[in-house]
């Protein structure tokens, strides 16, 4: 046990064997809400996926992709999420040992050198073999809490972005507080060197690394002093840090090649920096709006992602860091607010792992805390203090993994896989598809139709993207050529107010929403060839810009777009809905119940209405499938999923209310 203790790599590797295994147990078997299904897509084809673009990603999930260790490229590249956030709670335990060994410690004699005047020496290690065995169980403890808190769990599930941003922030701020210790460091110049390659890589992956900086930066300048040889400093670092961007040069040069994905068409100078500094979504930043909203979410449920015991530990982590390295006090808590405003100010719903800096930063706090009160007087009593924080890294990962299994296990989930099944294989040959449900199965029908090639013969368009993104109209003519081509006149009137609009110049609104209107119609009417259906998400909150001209007809789980009330004869779908190992309820899950049974249910009040009680039988009981597990506590659920739960179960109980009249 004690050469456990010896070396951090001993510990950072029992933490990655033990995460890594766990994840897999609880792994997805197939494509996630969300992005999953377009990330997939752009992994497996060497496409950009959405802003910022996600390089480094996107050039590792090919190589994933490719590795021959199962059948399904959806599984190759959600164990890749997986290798990550094991790897990332490994690097963690780096990253404490490093704070608890040289900068939670009292600090040494050191003698400055006359070179380095003005340097501050920094804290070190004078506690010998016990305080390198304390700070390595301390790392232990911090990479298992991390490793099973829920949200740095949850995306280790299911391809996504975050996992491999997980494991190079620790790296890189690991090798920054290396470098700092030059005075102490023989490898200094080679951690610095090692920090800005990291920075610059962390950068190619998400652009929230940003978000290091306030901290970075107040303890650089700490350290060196705000003078003209720290400046110095700052530039010997930048070729290396230029050398870790080398990926954003693939988005030139793919992009201009014209691949399956090209979201955002970033193949010039000023689309390619649109794309990378996230352009498109700046109207859900700082708005103000939801801001509170956001604020009062994370402090509900950061009790929930560790343990509210544990938060009690990372206040005695402040108390800790504060007395033993008032520095590293001030850089923790500024690497934790710097991501929990930026985070707030961010009006999405899937926002939780933009706090995913946050948790790192409590997490720290965390092992702080627990080391902190291992070395009290108190403690003195247990032979090592070592052993106490090790003792404590398995009770809390323990409680961690009883808390938070049922929530991040995805080993039954095949909701998404299910849903984009059941939307392909029930509508008839070639027909067109127009949705909004990005998060529930139009993402997952990228990877279906162009990975695993389902029901290539369906155009599936996102009504979202087609008002909105020129570079989507590149990605149609290619998949579908004929349907732009048929309305080539309106496209070719309507495309230059949308370039205008894109490009954020000055636009006749009047203009582009009659030249959108006419287009949309014209898109619909002349392809009438071919079966024409939307979404019922899609004509629930219609934009009345599209496609004015035709209405929605229900046809079973799609509406079908007809220009006159004429009868329909629904076909009878055949629908998978592998549920039974996995009756969770959150927004998304109760959004993939109910777009898929709300259709089904409408069908069967039509057919009633028509006197074609059978057939409406047939398809009420169809919606009723759907309903979620009626034994499901929601009290337990956050705020923001309980409400929707509680609108999914009012639906619900209308479908079984309907069923029961046609019994």
């Amino acid at each position: 046990m004690m050469r456990l203790l010896s070396r951090p790599i001993f510990g950072a590797s029992l933490v990655f064997l033990i995460s890594f295994i766990i994840y897999l147990v609880t792994l997805a078997p197939g494509v996630g809400f969300i992005d999953a299904g377009e990330l997939a897509t752009v992994s497996a084809t060497l496409g950009i996926a959405h802003p910022t673009g996600y390089p480094l990603f996107t050039l590792i999930g090919y190589v994933f992709a490719q590795l021959p260790i199962t059948d399904s490229v959806i599984l190759r590249l959600n164990i890749m999420s997986a290798f990550f956030s094991a790897l990332g709670a490994a690097a963690v335990v780096f990253l404490c040992h490093e704070i608890v060994c040289h900068w939670l410690a009292v600090r040494s004699k050191v003698k400055e050198k006359p070179k380095k005047k003005g340097v501050e020496p920094a804290v070190e290690n004078t506690g010998g073999d016990d305080k390198q065995q304390q700070a390595v169980a301390a790392g232990i403890f911090a990479g298992l809490i991390m490793a099973f808190s829920e949200t740095w769990w949850a995306n280790a599930t299911s391809i996504e972005v975050y996992p491999l941003h997980i494991f190079l922030v620790p790296v890189v701020l690991t090798f920054f507080l290396r470098m700092l210790r030059e005075d102490a460091n023989p490898h200094a110049k080679r951690d610095g060197f090692l920090f800005a390659l990291t920075l610059g890589l962390a950068f190619a992956n998400h652009l929230t690394t940003v978000l290091l900086a306030p901290a970075c930066l107040y303890m650089f300048f700490a350290r060196f002093g705000f003078n003209a040889e720290s400046f110095k400093r700052i530039g010997r670092l930048i070729p290396a840090f230029a050398l870790g961007l080398i990926p954003y040069i693939y988005l030139l040069a793919r992009s201009a090649s014209e691949p399956l994905m090209d979201w955002g068409n970033p193949e010039n100078f000023d689309s390619f920096i649109k794309h990378i500094t996230g352009g498109q979504y700046k109207v859900w930043m700082f708005t103000g709006s939801n801001a509170g909203k956001q604020f009062g979410y994370f402090w509900t449920s950061l009790g929930g992602e560790f343990m509210s015991i544990l938060t009690i530990a990372a206040l005695v982590g402040i108390w800790t860091a504060a007395r033993n390295g008032a520095r590293m006090i001030v850089f923790l808590l500024l690497l934790f607010f710097s991501c929990l405003l930026y985070a707030i100010n961010y009006d999405i719903h899937d926002i939780d792992s933009y706090f995913l800096l946050a948790y790192l930063a409590v997490g720290l706090l965390l092992s702080a805390g627990i080391w902190g009160l291992a070395s009290m007087k108190f403690a003195k009593r247990f032979k090592s203090a070592a052993m106490v924080i090790l003792l404590c890294a398995v009770l809390g990962a323990g409680v961690e993994l009883a808390l938070h299994w049922e929530t991040n296990d995805e080993s039954g989930n095949h909701m998404v896989d299910d849903f984009t099944h059941n939307m392909l294989m029930n509508l008839p040959q070639n027909a067109v598809v127009f949705s909004s449900a990005w998060d529930f199965w139009v993402s997952g029908s990228f990877y279906w139709q162009h990975i695993d090639r389902l029901r290539p013969d369906v155009t599936v368009i996102d009504v979202a993207l087609l008002r909105d993104r020129p570079w989507y109209y590149l990605h149609l003519k290619q998949v579908a050529p004929e349907l732009l081509r048929n309305a080539q006149a309106e496209l070719d009137a309507f495309m230059p107010h949308l370039e205008r609009f894109d490009r954020g110049e000055s636009f006749d609104g009047a203009a582009i929403s009659t030249a959108y209107s006419a287009f949309t119609d014209a898109l619909v009417r002349n392809n009438s060839a071919r079966p024409m259906y939307a979404t019922s998400e899609t004509l629930a909150q219609r934009d009345e810009l599209f496609a004015p001209s035709f209405r929605g007809v229900a046809a079973g789980l799609a509406y079908r777009f007809v220009a006159s009330d004429i009868p329909l004869a629904p076909h009878m779908p055949k629908l998978a809905w592998r549920d039974d190992a996995y009756s969770k309820r959150n927004y998304y899950t109760d959004n993939a119940r109910l777009l898929q049974a709300m259709p089904l249910a409408t069908t069967a009040s039509l057919l009633a209405q028509q006197g074609r009680a059978a057939e409406a039988k047939t398809f009420i009981e169809l919606a009723a499938s759907f309903a979620p597990d009626p034994n499901f506590n929601i009290s337990s659920l956050r705020q923001r999923d309980l409400e929707f739960a509680q609108m999914v179960n009012t639906r619900f109980a209308e479908i079984e209310n309907l069923r029961g009249q046609l019994k």
